[in-house]
């Protein structure tokens, strides 16, 4: 056991388990790294911590890890840490398109993490025979430990969910009825969309135990939009959000280790929630994937330790209410709340009729906000959305104008500083938060952050006007 000494920080490696960890005969796994960074204090309402902001921590300069295991104690070597780039890849990749009385575009972002995991799946019309072409579906994979489980859901969980029996039942009622959903057909469907996740993760389970050495998952939030309804299905902690003219939204739950129904599952199974977490190690209790928390025998799929059974949510549509709706991972949810992004989104609607403008412009705002995560965000506006407002469109100019003002002075300071000997580096993330310090007239909301792309072309072009 490595020495202790006080003057070090400790914090917990919230690292993926192995498979070795997870039948482990203690209720952990667990990792302490240490540090010569400042102190990281343990949230106390954190639920059944083992540490706490004074405990002891390693002596040694060296970032190390040690992981405990059945076998006890081991250190993690330094090529299998690290989740964080240097800087954030910020190259987004779009999609759009346009049907159905719908529009969409879906904007993806690796941000700041060593490899992106995100996935998703858009089908504007899922056949072109009835009812399926007018019907939509939408999909967020947000993978962890790998990209694996992410990629194959987007790829086969729609065709799984059509496959299965009670789904084609509901569909054939639907063609019965003049393409129309009745009661009993949205409850084959509801079952339909719950059966194709089992059958799909039984599928990537059954490929895991031939390999043996895949053991990434992913969350998963779902759209299958009709005329009449819109069927949200919800795995882990990506999230729906549904936003109309009152100023109501709908949203979906996460689904949290440390929620009631969730813990009591873990428990049960033999397992535990630390730092709220399921064995102090995985931040959703539902997932594709993730066998190694689904290995307790005599327990059926839905009873693991993760559970492959996701929520849906029914929602009726109503024309004259419904502006958009938003499917996003928990890079976006980290840092806007629901309610910050419907109003985001809807502030956008009201200038620009450019969807993958606005997705893009809601990345870079989660962004400069503070994720760390990769984001993938889809948009899909219905006909009853925001349509921009000219008058809008002129105050924002104004402001931008404003802000370009604001930033040409500040590096004029800074330039005049570093002439003076100082030599400061100036970059995005700074200049930013300088802005916030000053009174920008009838700034937006969260105004600063969505100027992020000002922001970094004008450093672009300084930069390169530097360099000639």
């Amino acid at each position: 056991m490595p020495q202790m000494n006080s003057d070090e920080s400790s914090i917990l490696d919230l690292n993926d388990c192995t498979t070795s960890q997870c039948t482990s005969t203690l209720s952990t796994p667990l990792s302490i790294i240490s540090s010569s960074s400042a102190p990281i204090p343990i949230h106390p309402g954190h639920r059944d911590s083992i540490f706490s902001a004074t405990s002891p921590v390693f002596a040694s300069p060296r970032l190390r890890t040690w992981r405990i295991t059945k076998d006890g104690l081991k250190e993690v070597q330094p090529n299998t840490m690290g989740a964080f780039l240097d800087k954030p890849k910020t190259e987004k990749t779009n999609d759009i398109g346009e049907g159905n009385g719908l529009r969409y575009a879906v904007g993806s972002m690796q941000g700041w993490r060593i490899d992106m995991e995100d996935a998703h799946q858009v089908s504007l019309s899922i056949s072109d025979e009835p009812p399926f072409d007018k019907w939509s579906f939408f999909a967020v994979f947000d993978g962890h430990a790998g990209s694996y489980v992410a990629k194959n859901s987007a790829e086969n969980l729609l065709k799984t969910i059509l496959e299965e029996p009670y789904f084609k039942q509901g569909v054939e009622l639907v063609k019965k009825n003049n393409n129309e959903l009745n009661q009993e057909a949205k409850s084959l469907i509801e079952s339909g969309i719950r059966d194709g996740f089992l059958s799909l993760d039984a599928k990537l389970r059954s490929e895991h135990d031939e390999e043996g050495k895949e053991r990434s998952g992913t969350t998963a939030i779902c759209a299958l939009i009709t005329p009449e309804s819109i069927f949200f299905a919800n795995l882990g902690d990506s999230r729906a959000i549904g936003c109309r003219k009152d100023g109501k939204h709908f949203a979906t739950q996460d689904h949290k280790p440390y929620l009631d129904k969730e813990r009591e599952r873990i428990v049960k199974a033999g397992g535990s929630v630390m730092i709220e977490r399921v064995n102090g190690s995985l931040a959703v209790s539902r997932a594709l994937g993730d066998f190694c928390y689904k290995s307790v025998p005599g327990l059926e799929a839905t009873e693991q330790l993760v559970s492959p059974e996701p929520d849906i949510y029914v929602v009726e549509r109503n024309p004259d209410e419904d502006e958009f709706i938003v499917l996003a991972c928990d890079g976006i949810y980290d840092v806007l709340e629901n309610a910050d992004l419907c109003a985001v989104v809807r502030s956008r609607l009201s200038v620009s009729d450019n969807l993958p403008e606005i997705v893009n412009q809601v990345l870079d705002a989660a962004l400069a906000k503070g994720s760390r995560d990769n984001m993938t965000f889809i948009l899909v506006a219905f006909e009853g959305a925001p349509k921009p407002d000219s008058k809008l469109i002129e105050e924002e100019k104004k402001w931008f104008e404003e802000v370009e003002s604001h930033i040409q002075a500040i590096l004029t300071e800074h330039d005049s500083r570093n002439e003076a000997g100082d030599q400061i580096p100036i970059d995005a993330d700074k200049l930013t938060r300088m802005l916030h310090s000053r009174e920008i007239k009838d700034t937006p909301l969260h105004g600063i952050y969505l100027a992020r792309p000002l922001i970094d072309r004008i450093l672009k072009t300084r930069e390169s006007n530097q360099q000639d």
